[in-house]
């Protein structure tokens, strides 16, 4: 057989002429759809946009608030909206994320929450799909500081509230974020980075549901609401009704509004102006008025404050009116009036505290472990060895002695087993705020998981409420990484838990307010102020060991049942005045002082509130004490000197929790402790005749000072020429026709006679200082009192050290008698 082989030179060719009819015929079958062994990826066309906090303003440890914008001119896509945050001590990022569903042709518009621990100037957004960033944006960020105020203006002319940021508070700058409806978010709790709303020539129609409860929320969480009428007030009341002071009906041309130049102390306005008219709510304060049509109303809602202008600024002839400063200035003096925990959690020491606490977890006593290590050595060495002699079997003894150590050492893990439990634990702490009138309460929660063993478990937090592991720093510890995933609820999934441990997170929002009445009064007479009435619980609570707290005075209440009512008589005899907050604003009236040097903190003074909800006991010795001491000292600062202010709060504790917390992938039990601080606003009972405003119904500003004092009524040291001004001013406004007396009380630890000290008042009719001699420690009536009150009450008086000698001042207030 013979086998003929083609040349070389041949083969070569027919190959090529091959691979190329082959390419051909791929190139037609895959134009023709008919090869899809390998699809191509599809073209994508998403824009992002985002906008970040409160024109980009944020405070530190507050939610930011990211609006972001999402649209698709591209194939249907399903993606997930992702921002990473760091952490502090050099922990690992925090991932929030939402999930987002874009079909072609679609928008989308969300808020993303997210927890900022450190300074941040910028942070960005990402949309992922599968594992591929389809698009980012990045937002620039500055932060303000506590002492700072942030003025969000909703307006359609912007510029003209440009005056306020020369409004700047005592220990602080102003800071002025322009505002697109949508930019307000529907969650009130990442409200709270913003001090002051102003509203003015916006439908607020538009506003949702949604965004109506979150304001309501936060005007009485402390937040300040300002709303303008002028021509435009019904488009810009639309939205606004249940809050409004005035409910507008209607409008009118007047020639004169000079009494808004006497509210500012400025000259007055020229021109005629267009005011909103309507009628009043009950609570209603008409700060000022033009005849008998209201031009400045006030209403308190909560902590907050929500105030009327009847003619819009950004309208002549206020609009380049030289005395907006100052209005906006006397508008806002003195309206900061919350107590100290109604900034929520701050304590990051005493929250973790407090989560740690958790009830059956504590260490066997001292007496239980040598009990056992007593019974340990005993049953290894001499019951041991004379059970074998009498058995005469002492060399069992290389058995019998590895065996009682296995037996005792599984005894004692199993019983530590036993103590740890099977399940998971969530250990869930609330704050719970309750205002009158309010139809939601404000919620800051711990919520700690405890483990038995070494696992991961997935967390979920109901809507309403935001989650977020507890800040790192809370003792000077790295933070794990976590992805917060949000939607109409919180989960936070695959956390890794050791055996026996606590993982701490922060949760926060709002809930249905349970209902509590009163029926109070401070009855102010020319000797004291007391407070008469009742108290009532309407809700399905039973608060324990309840007490009613007013300024200067504390009544234990005991236990509050379902449906019980208690009587309150409470003289308050014991009262200072109240230190305004950082953030107050000074008054328009130019007073000649020392101007408050940079970074300026009010001075620091013990507060006896903690003692007054526990008992005044020693918190280390019980742990449900310790809990409750821990959860208090979370939100109060024992050494604010203001903790709660004016006010008058019923207090109590509960055994349920308000806060949505579980797991999802595993059994868990709860344990819960709740604190409810319940806010009244008693009524003034002024009877007739001469009545007392003592110090416990007034607060008190610097109005200046050296740069080494920092000022305060109580408890000063002063230095060799040093000096320091105070303006005192009622906490709530007393009518009054003349003032009979006016009483300095001015005391230095027992010390009697001249005090060495130039005094100086403020006379309001002359403007100017007035030095006040011969004042000895103790109580001085005042000559000609009429002349250092104000029209609103108010009292300024500057103190020098005039010797070579360092002065304690142990008290320095006031009480005023007036008539009616």
């Amino acid at each position: 057989m013979s086998i003929s082989v083609a040349p070389p030179r041949k083969i070569l060719p027919n190959l090529a002429r091959g691979g190329a009819i082959a390419l051909l015929l791929f190139g037609l079958l895959a134009s023709a759809g008919i090869l899809r062994a390998a699809p191509a990826e599809q073209a994508v066309s998403v824009t992002l946009t985002a906008r970040g906090g409160f024109d980009g303003y944020y405070k530190e440890g507050r939610w930011v608030p990211l609006r972001v914008t999402v649209g698709n001119d591209g194939p249907d896509l399903q993606g997930s909206l992702q921002v990473s945050v760091p952490r502090n001590s050099g922990g690992a990022d925090v991932v929030v994320s939402r999930q987002v569903d874009l079909p072609t042709q679609s928008r989308r518009e969300v808020f993303l929450y997210v927890p900022v621990e450190g300074y941040l100037t910028s942070m960005t957004v990402s949309l992922v799909s599968g594992k591929r960033e389809i698009a980012t944006a990045t937002v620039r960020l500055t932060q303000t500081g506590a002492g700072d105020l942030v003025f969000g203006v909703l307006a359609g002319a912007a510029s003209a509230f440009n005056v306020l940021a020369d409004v700047d508070p005592i220990s602080g700058s102003a800071y002025v974020a322009h505002l697109e409806p949508a930019d307000l978010p529907p969650e009130s709790y990442v409200w709270h980075a913003l001090d002051v709303l102003v509203i003015s020539d916006i439908d607020t129609g538009v506003f949702t549901p949604e965004q109506r409860a979150a304001l309501a929320g936060w005007v009485a969480a402390g937040g300040r609401l300002i709303v303008a009428g002028g021509p435009d007030w019904q488009k810009t009341a639309a939205g606004l009704a249940p809050l409004l002071p005035l409910a507008p009906s209607g409008s009118a041309s007047i020639p004169d509004i000079s009494a808004l130049g006497a509210f500012a102390q400025a000259a007055a306005p020229e021109g005629p102006a267009v005011a909103a008219m309507g009628s009043l709510s009950p609570d209603a304060k008409v700060l000022a008025r033009a005849g008998d049509l209201p031009l400045v109303i006030a209403r308190p809602l909560g902590f907050g404050q929500v105030l009327y202008l009847a003619v819009d600024p950004a309208f002549d002839p206020l609009k380049n009116w030289s005395g907006l400063e100052a209005l906006y200035r006397n508008l806002l003096a003195g309206t900061a009036q919350r107590p100290s925990w109604a900034a929520g959690l701050r304590n990051w020491y005493s929250a973790r505290d407090a989560v740690d606490a958790l009830p059956g977890l504590g260490l066997p006593s001292a007496l239980q472990v040598c009990g056992f290590l007593g019974v340990y050595i005993l049953a290894v060495g001499p019951l041991n060895y004379l059970i074998l002699r009498r058995l005469k079997r002492r060399e069992l003894a290389w058995l019998t002695v590895p065996g009682l150590v296995v037996i005792f050492s599984l005894g004692a893990y199993l019983t530590g087993y036993q103590l740890r439990g099977g399940q998971a634990s969530l250990h869930r702490l609330a704050v719970v705020q309750v205002w009158p009138g309010s139809e939601y309460a404000r919620v800051d929660g711990v919520v700690g998981l405890f483990s038995p063993r070494r696992t991961q478990y997935d967390l979920e937090f109901g809507a309403g409420f935001l989650a977020r592991p507890m800040p790192s720093d809370a003792y000077g510890n790295a933070g794990g990484s976590f992805n917060v995933e949000q939607t109409d609820a919180t989960v936070i999934p695959a956390v890794r838990m050791e055996v026996g441990a606590v993982e701490p997170f922060v949760v926060q929002g709002q809930a249905p307010a349970p209902q509590f009445d009163s029926q109070l009064s401070l009855e102010v007479s020319s000797s004291q102020v007391t407070l008469r009435g009742t108290v009532a619980n309407h809700s399905s609570l039973t608060l324990l060991d309840a007490v009613l707290l007013a300024p200067g005075g504390v009544q234990r209440l005991g236990d509050l049942a379902p449906g019980a009512s208690i009587a309150i008589n409470l003289p308050l005899t014991d009262s200072q005045a109240n230190a305004a907050p950082v953030t107050d604003i000074l008054p328009a009236q130019a007073v000649p002082g020392i101007i408050l040097p940079p970074g300026y903190v009010p001075p620091n003074n013990y507060d006896s509130t903690i003692d007054d909800i526990l008992g005044n006991t020693y918190y280390y010795n019980d742990r449900e004490q310790f809990r409750r001491y821990s959860l208090l000292s979370a939100v109060i600062d024992n050494f604010n000197g203001n903790v709660r202010g004016n006010g008058v709060f019923l207090v109590g504790w509960s055994d349920q929790s308000p806060l949505p917390a579980k797991v999802l992938n595993r059994k868990f039990q709860t344990e819960d402790r709740s604190l409810y601080l319940v806010n009244f606003q008693p009524q003034l009972n002024l009877g007739t005749g001469t009545l007392a405003i003592p110090p416990g119904l007034m607060n008190w500003i610097s109005l200046g000072a050296s740069t080494s004092v920092s000022p305060t009524p109580y408890d000063m040291y002063l230095f060799a020429g040093t000096q320091y001004s105070l303006r005192f001013m009622p906490a709530q406004h007393l009518p009054h026709d003349k003032v009979e007396a006016l009483t300095m009380h001015l005391t230095s630890y027992g010390l009697a006679g001249p005090t060495g000290l130039n005094l100086d008042l403020w006379d309001f009719p002359a403007n100017d200082w007035v030095a006040q001699p011969q004042l000895t420690w103790g109580d001085n009536v005042l000559a000609n009192p009429e002349r250092y009150v104000g029209p609103a009450g108010e009292i300024e008086v500057q103190a020098e050290n005039l010797t070579s000698n360092q002065i304690s001042v142990e008290r320095l207030d006031f009480t005023i008698l007036v008539g009616q």
